[in-house]
């Protein structure tokens, strides 16, 4: 069978709740392959530095992260485990020092693991340039608006936008303006490109994404200019995705940066209703 590369991010697509009994704190998440500098396997969930911040200041932690997990007659089901903030005095999580985004290790089993995509698919700084990326362009955009999935397996809900900003040069504008059925529920979601885009067919034999199939960056906020929804999200560029998993390493510090401000007032996507 062809790769496809939005059934690989549906399945590495994932929600992100609070406990039980607290405010209801709703969020997407994706899982990915980060090893250690060593090489031991480590896979990391990716999500909007609110979504991880609002659960830990109102429940005090820990994240609930809904696995999709398969069933001995291949069938699916979703389970959620608790993954901890905190060791202690000392935060588990990392968030970038400028940009909406958060990354926390997590345990998951051997076959969720394999699920999980490498940090390679996300953009880098100069993706948008070499593809030739414009404002207008179609994007896919995986998330949990309400707290909704797309069926009880708890899949993500796969929506289909247009870039709405110009320009589009991640380093000096960190964020881009999507035009899509935003909700809360979707920050922290995979907003990306694929061969499904634009109805192109998948590639006979291809085992992995191709040049034009990448991330383009994650959901971090809805445009709400006077409390009313206008259907645009604001998407923090993969390069700053890029830069928080270093972060957790101990990488040379990233310098802060002006995060870039929404053309509209708005309003964060990941608490539940």
């Amino acid at each position: 069978m062809p790769f496809d590369f939005t059934t690989a991010m549906i399945h590495a697509t994932v929600p992100v709740a609070s406990a039980p009994g607290g405010p209801a704190e709703t969020g997407t998440g994706l899982l990915v392959s980060d090893p250690l500098p060593d090489g031991t396997p480590r896979v990391v969930l990716v999500t909007a530095r609110h979504v991880i911040q609002n659960i830990v200041q109102n429940g005090g932690g820990p994240v609930q992260v809904g696995l999709h997990l398969k069933n001995p007659d291949g069938t699916w089901r979703k389970e959620w485990r608790a993954e901890p903030t905190q060791a202690g005095e000392r935060s588990l999580w990392v968030r970038h020092p400028a940009y909406d985004v958060a990354v926390l290790a997590v345990t998951v089993p051997p076959d969720v693991a394999a699920l999980a995509i490498p940090v390679s698919w996300f953009a880098d700084g100069d993706t948008f340039a070499r593809q030739g990326v414009q404002t207008g362009d179609v994007v896919e955009v995986l998330g949990y608006p309400q707290g909704y999935a797309s069926d009880g397996r708890g899949f993500a809900i796969l929506r289909v936008g247009r870039v709405a900003s110009y320009p589009l040069t991640p380093e000096t504008e960190g964020a881009f303006l999507v035009d899509f059925p935003v909700a809360s529920g979707n920050s922290g979601g995979p907003v990306f490109t694929s061969r499904r885009t634009d109805g192109r067919p998948a590639i006979e034999g291809a085992e992995g994404p191709q040049p034009d199939e990448y991330i383009a960056g994650l959901v971090a906020q809805q445009i709400v200019p006077g409390g009313q929804s206008i259907n645009l999200g604001l998407v923090v560029h993969a390069l700053y995705i890029r830069q928080t998993l270093q972060l957790l390493d101990a990488a040379p510090q990233i310098p802060a940066a002006s995060a870039p401000q929404p053309v509209a007032p708005s309003t964060s996507t990941g608490s539940g209703p």
